[in-house]
């Protein structure tokens, strides 16, 4: 394969790392607000309230397990932009700097 192959692909791939990248600010929102609301979770549950009628669980433990997954989940995800964000500065600096041939 030559560089120049190697930098069609990694043009369409960066484009694509781009927008997964852009996603950051909702992780970090939707892992901020899950946080919240475990601590939440918590303060209710030890304050002996019922659980709201709304909230669709069972009991404390299911709700907190739950939203301990979410959490989990978008730590993972952010993880990932980290990467993400590395193998960008490699693809531009080898799409910049490669020779064609």
């Amino acid at each position: 394969m030559t560089n120049r192959e190697v930098k069609l692909i990694l043009e369409s791939v960066i484009e694509k790392t781009k927008k997964s990248v852009e996603n950051e600010k909702n992780y970090l929102r939707e892992l901020t607000d899950d946080r919240s609301l475990l601590m939440y979770i918590e303060v209710m549950q030890s304050e002996n309230q019922p659980l709201p009628d709304d909230c669709g669980y069972e009991s404390y433990t299911d709700w907190k397990t739950q939203i301990e997954k979410e959490i989990k989940t978008g730590e993972n995800s952010l993880s990932r932009i980290g990467t993400e964000k590395a193998e960008l500065v490699a693809f531009e600096y080898f799409v910049a700097n490669a020779p064609e041939a």
